[in-house]
Parts: C-alpha cells; structure tokens; sequence
C-alpha cells in the first residue's frame, strides 16, 4: 500500500488510522526491541495495517514460529496476501473473535501480542478483546502495542500492569510503545 493511499485511509477514517504515514522502520525496531523472537512459537498480530511490524517479524522469526495477523480493513488485507511466507495467517475479522480464532486452531500458548489498534474502540469489541488479552498476559503472554497518545490510552488499558518501553521519536508522529510481562 502506497503512502498516498494510506493517507487516504487517514482521511476516510481518523479515528481509525490515527496517522498519515505508516510507521517507521525505527518503530518496528522499537517494538520488538529487548523481544528474543528466535525463542517464539506462536505470535498474534492486531491490525497489522500497511505490514511494517509484521516485517521485522518475518525477517527475524524463526522457521517453526507461527503468526496469526487479524485485519478487519479490506485495503490492508489486500496488501498483506502474498507478501509473507507460510508462516503468517492472515484473518479478516474484528480483533475482538480473538479468543475463539485461537480455540479453532488450538492454540494454548501465545508468546507474543503486537497491536495496532486504536484505543477508542467501540466498548463491546474493547471489552471482549480485553478480556482476551488479560487472560493471555495473566498466563505469561508478553503484549507490545503502540500509541501517539498516550495519556488517552493509559485510561483504557488501566487493568493492564503496562509500562512504557519505549519512545520513537523519529516516527511520525511521534510514537509511545507500551509493554505488559
């Protein structure tokens, strides 16, 4: 997917896609950054958007690592098939049937949640997803998300014992990288 057309997908949906550029290759670093990938057997991706962290993902995973990315935009997923190895699953559906896409594939163990997504949510997807997610990190699931606004989405994620671990100041915007475990 082209800038331009991001953009585009900016315009269309603010609230969404809070930015105009996808993020930076210095941000996919960050966000994998103090992460031993190579130990890594099965990964969620949500809302892996234009596939720049799913990028450094593909560079640095091993062979046997699985990754699930779970899109619901039609554009993006377009962008994604073909582009990764056998490796990535892509799944167009809201991030919050997260719970039942790892039952049908039985997966019992995530080492690793990295997340795209907005935190303005609407609450029935935010609160199943949630739920998901505090049940993966209660049972030693590690959880990378980003934010260009972080004293917003702390409020949203306060059952989350989150800590900042990171800041890419060389992105545009700026980005926050949050952590749990």
């Amino acid at each position: 997917m082209s800038k331009g057309n991001f953009f585009k997908m900016f315009i269309k949906q603010p609230l969404v896609n809070a930015s105009i550029t996808p993020s930076s290759k210095r941000a996919a670093r960050a966000m994998v950054r103090g992460l031993d990938l190579g130990q890594m057997k099965y990964i969620v991706e949500l809302g892996p958007g234009t596939g720049v962290f799913t990028d450094i993902l593909a560079e640095r995973l091993p062979d046997d690592c699985k990754v699930l990315l779970i899109e619901l935009e039609e554009s993006y997923i377009e962008n994604l098939q073909g582009k990764y190895d056998n490796r990535f699953e892509i799944v167009q559906c809201s991030a919050c049937e997260l719970e039942e896409l790892l039952s049908e594939r039985g997966i019992k163990s995530v080492d690793l949640v990295i997340s795209g997504l907005p935190f303005n949510m609407p609450e029935e997807v935010k609160t199943k997803l949630q739920a998901t997610l505090l049940t993966l990190t209660n049972s030693g699931t590690r959880m990378r998300w980003f934010t260009y606004f972080p004293w917003l989405m702390k409020k949203h994620y306060e059952q989350f014992n989150l800590y900042r671990a990171s800041f890419v100041a060389w992105n545009f915007p700026p980005m926050w990288i949050y952590a749990v475990n």
